[in-house]
């Protein structure tokens, strides 16, 4: 019981996160079910894929109007690291769920540090944009799929970045674009999880509860990006995946 009152209001943390910063809501919310609502790694990403699936859905619906929306960009992007999800979501659970972990801490050091160089950049102020090479998107996003199958990620941690740096999209609208990016992956992921039998011992009363939770912070977090600008949000990203990195890097090495 204090598992489900917890749920919705680290639900509404995660949405928070993955409303104003347009992604890092499954790097935090698999450490929240892992460690906090004590669910098993496995278990977790699955449920990771379900809440971060709704919150980009409900960030979107209250992104509409704004212009902030990339759809094509994020269609395609998404549509071409399908593949890579796939591959993923089949290849994770071949893994010790500590040596995920420590995976995960290292990824999130990386992604840190280049998201925190790219927003000193003219880029992230969506200046100096320029033609992208089939060469730079097609791995590009393979590999964001891949990362969002392997870990029970929506990837939004990786894609905002690669949207901002690879794409050259300003920051602000690499933040609200990447929503549709996690949609796309999160949902091919969690197909192969269902169609594989991996959702089994999926808690659903968790997955509800959480789940809403996400949609109200994703809803509000949204209402808070439309007043930042495109460096600041970067480097409010770099900053939270560098104190992440630590945290699961931490847990990891206890485990």
């Amino acid at each position: 019981m204090t598992v489900l009152l917890l749920a919705p209001l680290l639900g509404l943390l995660v949405g928070l996160v993955m409303g104003a910063l347009g992604g890092g809501g499954a790097v935090v919310s698999v450490p929240v079910l892992v460690y906090l609502l004590h669910q098993q790694v496995r278990e977790a990403t699955t449920v990771s894929l379900v809440v971060v699936l709704f919150g980009a859905v409900v960030g979107l619906v209250g992104l509409r109007g704004t212009g902030r929306v990339d759809w094509r960009t994020g269609l395609v992007f998404g549509g071409l690291g399908l593949g890579g999800s796939v591959l993923g979501s089949r290849w994770s659970v071949l893994l010790d769920p500590r040596v995920l972990l420590a995976g995960f801490a290292v990824l999130l050091a990386v992604v840190g540090v280049l998201t925190w160089l790219h927003a000193r950049r003219p880029e992230a102020r969506g200046e100096g944009a320029g033609e992208v090479s089939l060469t730079q998107l097609v791995p590009t996003a393979f590999g964001v799929g891949a990362l969002t199958g392997f870990f029970g990620v929506g990837g939004g941690f990786v894609t905002v970045p690669a949207l901002a740096v690879v794409m050259r999209l300003p920051a602000v609208v690499a933040t609200s674009t990447s929503l549709v990016v996690i949609a796309v992956n999160a949902s091919a992921a969690l197909v192969t999880r269902v169609l594989g039998g991996g959702v089994g011992q999926v808690p659903w009363d968790l997955v509800v509860t959480f789940a809403l939770g996400t949609g109200a912070g994703t809803w509000l977090g949204s209402r808070v990006s439309c007043r930042a600008g495109g460096p600041v949000l970067l480097r409010a990203f770099a900053l939270f995946l560098a104190v992440l990195a630590v945290v699961v890097g931490a847990e990891a090495l206890r485990a």
